[in-house]
């Protein structure tokens, strides 16, 4: 017994110690162990800050059986099942065309964008050179982040960044993944690992790992998603306008376009806004955004009113600036395996005998969070849920749906 005591302790001893030098390492962990990973829905473990947005109104009647007595209906009724899928909404010409809630979730939900918030810090790196601050996407970041140590790392130009292709690599990973598999593993899968410079700059914020930030000798131009690479466009934006995040996205998209407002988790000791992650907003929030974007500054709002058309402010001002955010800029070919932009993705509808087809760019989070952007179309689609889904499918699905009802109307 007295053997079996002594054992004990020495055990209890070893973890005490094994967790001191754990905890002296890697100081992050505690955080991370109480925060969690980050929750798919609000409230969530964390420090947040405000999207300020405006007075939320609920125009719309949000049926969680819309459709169900059509054909396409019953199947994409049928997809959301298989794929969990929390909440999906389809809005055509600016106006509520298709909702779908799973039970516990409803359009005052705020989700987990994961890393659609990506997409958002691409458009406010275009919009910083549409308004001047920036030269273009061929500028060295290190011109914007005087502070970067690495030379390598200080010439990189932006759109290397923007496009995932800067070279930098934070973690002792294989090769890159093709970006298919990339996009239906979830781009952020490796987030959940608490040893690692990622999580520790979740934690800490650049500041944390910043003089970790090396270049390889040869950089590869491959591509290679990290989320580091969206925390340094963030934090060059917060230099540029001299503003935090949060206020700049409110500024120059979420009130704009209508938005209500949202949660953006900050880094735990920096209290800067994590860009690449977790800004909480309800389906209507994404799809008055998605639309605001895809229409270059028309508010769903503003749709088929011909006076307040007539002030719209538009977006991005410059052509030249534009065009970087079109997936027809690619090749058919290229589109049909998938195309990473500038922090947002493109694909191709091109399925024989559907009536809908064509490019298209979409957001893509951890989870399967999924806004489709098809201005040719006047579509927007907004998508919530557990897994990933079909990414065609269900747009050919919700097509039918509103083809369907405009042919019964």
């Amino acid at each position: 017994m007295k053997k079996i005591l002594i054992y004990l302790l020495l055990v209890l001893v070893l973890l005490a110690l094994g967790t001191g030098a754990v905890t002296y390492r890697y100081p992050h962990v505690i955080a991370i162990a109480e925060e969690g990973f980050p929750a798919k829905t609000w409230p969530a473990k964390g420090i947040y800050v405000d999207v300020v947005g405006k007075a939320q109104q609920w125009p719309h009647s949000f049926k969680a059986d819309a459709a169900l007595d059509n054909e396409f209906g019953q199947k994409l009724q049928q997809l959301n099942l298989d794929n969990e899928t929390d909440a999906l909404v389809a809005y055509h010409k600016g106006r509520l065309k298709y909702a779908y809630f799973r039970p516990g979730f409803n359009e005052k939900t705020q989700f987990n964008s994961y890393s659609m918030a990506k997409s958002l810090i691409g458009y406010l790196v275009l919009k910083a050179i549409d308004d001047g601050e920036i030269d273009g996407l061929d500028s060295p970041i290190g011109t914007y982040l005087l502070d970067l140590k690495d030379e390598g790392l200080k010439n990189q130009t932006i759109e290397r960044f923007l496009t995932m292709r800067s070279g930098l690599k934070i973690e002792k990973k294989g090769p890159p993944k093709p970006l298919a598999k990339d996009a239906k593993r979830g781009p952020d899968k490796d987030a959940s690992n608490p040893f690692t410079l990622l999580a520790k700059m979740h934690i800490e914020g650049l500041p944390g790992i910043v003089d970790q930030l090396k270049m390889p000798k040869e950089p590869s131009s491959d591509y290679h998603y990290q989320n580091v690479n969206t925390a340094l466009l963030g934090l060059m934006l917060t230099r540029i306008y001299k503003q935090p995040l949060n206020v700049l996205l409110s500024t120059k998209i979420w009130k704009p376009a209508g938005a209500s407002h949202a949660h953006w988790r900050t880094y735990t000791n920096e209290g800067s806004v994590t860009p690449y992650c977790c800004l909480f907003a309800t389906v209507e929030d994404w799809a008055k955004i998605a639309y605001f974007l895809s229409k270059n500054g028309m508010t769903i709002d503003q749709t088929n009113k011909t006076e307040e058309a007539q002030d719209l402010v538009p977006f991005l001002q410059s052509s030249s600036v534009i065009k970087y955010m079109m997936p027809e800029r690619f090749k058919k070919e290229d589109l049909r395996e998938g195309i990473y932009g500038l922090h947002v993705r493109h694909d191709i509808l091109d399925r024989p005998g559907e009536a809908i087809q064509g490019a298209f760019t979409y957001f893509v989070g951890h989870g399967g969070q999924l806004v489709y952007l098809l201005p040719e179309h006047d579509l927007v689609i907004v998508r919530f849920g557990r897994k990933h889904t079909l990414l065609h499918s269900t747009v050919y699905y919700l097509w039918r749906i509103i083809q369907t009802e405009k042919s019964a109307s």
